[in-house]
């Protein structure tokens, strides 16, 4: 059994499940859920998480798993990161700040809080002034801030690091699992 069977024969209707989730050297998942093959058997799966990085798991059900290289909770951690400054004032601070969480939301799809990203200062409003620093994280999402307020305020980005990058997400309906690779085991009882 490997995770791309898996993915390719799960669907809502067999009832997946994660079960337990065990944190140790590797984060490893239980998860099970009907056999595809006869809905009246259950099938039982480890799933062992190498070089974890980051997870949001916990026990809760599932009618899908994917295992990519390419989502936007991977920006993080493989792609390159830097600052979007600002150098002129906008005509309507709030109208930016609406355009940037629209953009926002679109990219991230519910999975990072905006204010992760946003430089809305300490005791100090949203763009005020002329110039200052509007958001920091990965290019993917500054580039989509600032498609956004195109025309509303001048930008610039500064580039500070590229993370090592490689890894991959194993994606549940409302969790994932941020890892270098993983090995799946069918757990027969």
């Amino acid at each position: 059994m490997n995770i791309e069977l898996l993915s390719d024969k799960l669907y809502e209707d067999l009832n997946g499940q994660i079960t337990r989730v065990e944190h140790g050297d590797s984060l490893e998942i239980y998860f099970e859920c009907n056999d595809w093959d006869d809905l009246n058997s259950i099938r039982k799966f480890k799933i062992t998480c190498v070089n974890v990085l980051e997870s949001e798991i916990q026990s809760c059900f599932s009618g899908e798993i994917e295992f990519t290289e390419k989502h936007h909770l991977l920006w993080k951690h493989n792609e390159p990161h830097g600052y979007l400054y600002y150098s002129s004032e906008p005509e309507n601070s709030y109208e930016v700040l609406g355009r940037i969480w629209e953009a926002h939301e679109i990219a991230c799809e519910g999975w990072r809080p905006l204010s992760d990203f946003i430089n809305t200062g300490h005791n100090v409003g949203f763009c005020n002034g002329q110039n200052g620093q509007l958001a920091h994280g990965p290019l993917p999402l500054l580039n989509a801030y600032q498609k956004a307020i195109n025309g509303k305020m001048k930008t610039n980005y500064v580039p500070s690091y590229q993370p090592k990058g490689g890894l991959k997400v194993l994606m549940f309906d409302t969790c994932f699992v941020v890892c270098k690779s993983l090995v799946i085991e069918e757990v027969y009882s």
